[in-house]
């Protein structure tokens, strides 16, 4: 399968998922929402959504797998994000489920939860489906592709984004062309720069490894961790004053990559 360019520039190498290992050292969801200004880096809601990718795109051989992430505010717990990838042929599907919360006593000041689901076919995103609960008020945001695009409809409205789009859902790694992302939570596209800050040590599990470092920059900045093999390690930003962090809770053996 081959993910191309959404400007159809570039056609990458044969690969049923977005990402990249075989990439040059150092080289591509978050999926929290944040708080209540964090417009969706899903992290889901701490950012995203990509209308324009210009230059190359990237894709690699890509295996089904979950990652279950334990997020923590100021490093108390503050929820999970879970991300489960199958393939059926040249099919990928991805299901991602965040959920998380703040709580003073007995009253919750602030809850997040979005589900949504993926497929992706030719290396590129197909359809798309994802709710979003946050602080009582649910929105849909439904995708797919019409005429050669993207069609996406949510909150915003209708919204058009080229074949090649990458929704905020952070479990692949973006390529660094790209300049704007599929809010996940509105339908919308949320400008961001891509920035590969290069690779460096990082803690999983207790271990240190190998992993390539992005930096996702728009109105929200965060920061993500994806090893040599792709899959997708870990996550921090700050929203309002709170840091963020995603540790991983589970074996990077079974993850998606």
């Amino acid at each position: 399968m081959q993910r191309s360019a959404a400007t159809g520039d570039v056609a990458a190498k044969t690969s049923k998922r977005p990402g990249h290992h075989g990439r040059e050292p150092g080289t591509r969801r978050w999926g929290v929402k944040g708080e209540a200004r964090v417009r969706s880096i899903t992290l889901a809601a701490a950012a995203a959504a990509l209308l324009a990718i210009s230059g190359s795109a990237i894709a690699t051989p890509s295996d089904a797998g979950r990652t279950v992430f334990e997020v923590t505010r100021n490093g108390a717990p503050f929820g999970t994000h879970t991300i489960s990838v199958s393939e059926s042929g040249d099919t990928l599907r991805a299901q991602s489920r965040i959920d998380m919360r703040a709580n003073a006593g007995p009253i919750t000041m602030f809850r997040l939860e979005q589900t949504c689901a993926e497929t992706w076919s030719g290396g590129s995103l197909a359809a798309l489906s994802c709710t979003t609960l946050r602080d009582g008020r649910r929105s849909q945001v439904r995708g797919e592709r019409q005429d050669n695009r993207l069609r996406v409809v949510g909150t915003s409205g209708e919204n058009w984004f080229p074949i090649g789009a990458f929704p905020s859902t952070w479990w692949t790694a973006p390529p660094t062309s790209a300049t704007s992302f599929i809010d996940t939570a509105t339908g919308a596209p949320l400008r961001a720069r891509v920035t590969l800050i290069g690779r460096e040590s990082f803690e999983v599990g207790g271990q240190h490894i190998q992993a390539d470092h992005y930096r996702i920059a728009g109105a929200l900045t965060a920061d993500l961790w994806y090893d040599a093999n792709g899959r997708w390690v870990g996550c921090s930003f700050v929203a309002r004053g709170q840091r963020i962090e995603y540790r991983l809770a589970s074996p990077l053996s079974g993850a998606p990559a």
